[in-house]
């Protein structure tokens, strides 16, 4: 089956444009979020409407699937990935804080058994990044405190540990690699495998070339703007009114069924004509170059196979209603659609 890493790169591979509604974390941290804080999992469950289940698995990686419960929100399914990534984030930090808690204190396994298993059952990746980095205890047998000399190898703050770990391994990092842009560094063979999958960052996501879509290239994107219609929550500001146009055609090599036609579309979507909306404007111009607007699948909508589809960039199709209706008023949807749009390594240059 290759490698735990290996794995995980070709589940993140395999969710392609689907990837929205999967997050992939490592299996000590699940542990420690659903055995410590449970009560935090179950708000986000109940705010969000989503429920969180397990898709794939290792012996170091889950691959967990957000799916929509109830009367979810049309966008519950990035609202509740956001906020679980979020939390994941920060149960990671609380582990790592008490994980280096007890490291200083010499103590490398807890007093009762519960807490142990929290930290090593499961996954053993701290384990194993502890064995890498030189912390006394972490190579089998009975784990224990260690020599004092041994334990003034760890820099007391933690920062020096946090600089020398590879994020994707949770090993001492080997063959050190930097990247150019975002400065986050990794072990060499990590980073080359995770960029043969996505040409971005595993720590931030940005991104590192030029990704191309397989949107119909007979498109095209039409901007007009009207003063005098008004958003809710934009009414100094005109609006900008974008335009995007299909012919019929046949599907290529890049589709999922080559040689089928495919209807035309027409779709329109709206901005507010301020200088951020202006902002979202040229990006969405970038993206539409780039072919990442749309791609053919199935209507999420209808149901309908081999149509043109939106391509996880979120448009504001409405002018008014709301997040509900792809509408506004929406404060932080320029903010949020910038996010999807770096994403796919679409930003100002």
């Amino acid at each position: 089956m290759g490698s735990p890493v290996s794995f995980v790169l070709s589940r993140m591979a395999a969710c392609g444009g689907n990837s929205k509604n999967k997050v992939t974390v490592a299996r000590h941290v699940w542990d420690f979020l659903t055995r410590e804080s449970p009560a935090k999992l179950l708000k986000l469950k109940e705010e969000n409407k989503v429920k969180v289940s397990i898709d794939g698995e290792t012996s170091d990686f889950y691959v967990l699937r957000l799916s929509t419960e109830g009367h979810a929100p049309p966008n519950g399914l990035y609202l509740g990935r956001k906020a679980l990534k979020a939390l994941l984030k920060e149960t990671e930090k609380e582990l790592k804080k008490v994980q280096r808690q007890y490291e200083l204190a010499g103590c490398m396994a807890f007093s009762d058994k519960n807490a142990t298993e929290l930290l090593y059952r499961g996954s053993g990746i701290a384990a194993r990044g502890q064995q890498a980095r030189g912390v006394p205890g972490s190579s089998g047998g009975a784990i224990g405190g260690g020599s004092s000399r041994e334990l003034r190898r760890e820099d007391p703050s933690g920062e020096d540990d946090q600089e020398n770990q590879c994020p994707i391994c949770l090993g001492e990092i080997q063959n050190i690699k930097t990247l150019e842009k975002c400065k986050h560094s990794f072990c060499e063979d990590c980073i080359t495998r995770a960029l043969q999958v996505k040409k971005a960052c595993p720590m931030c996501g940005r991104f590192y070339g030029q990704l191309v879509g397989n949107q119909p290239e007979n498109g095209k994107m039409l901007v007009s703007k009207d003063s005098s219609l008004l958003l809710p929550g934009y009414e100094k500001y005109g609006t900008i009114i974008i335009q995007y146009v299909f012919l019929p055609g046949i599907q290529g090599a890049e589709h999922p069924n080559p040689g089928v036609r495919y209807p035309g579309t027409t779709r329109v979507a709206y901005l507010p004509d301020c200088p951020e909306g202006n902002k979202v404007l040229a990006l969405f111009r970038k993206a539409f170059d780039q072919r990442l607007t749309f791609t053919i699948g199935t209507s999420m909508t209808t149901g309908r196979p081999n149509v043109i589809t939106w391509n996880d960039i979120h448009h504001k199709t409405n002018c008014s209603g709301g997040p509900q209706l792809f509408g506004y008023p929406d404060p932080t949807y320029l903010a949020r659609v910038q996010e999807e749009l770096r994403a796919k390594g679409i930003a100002e240059d």
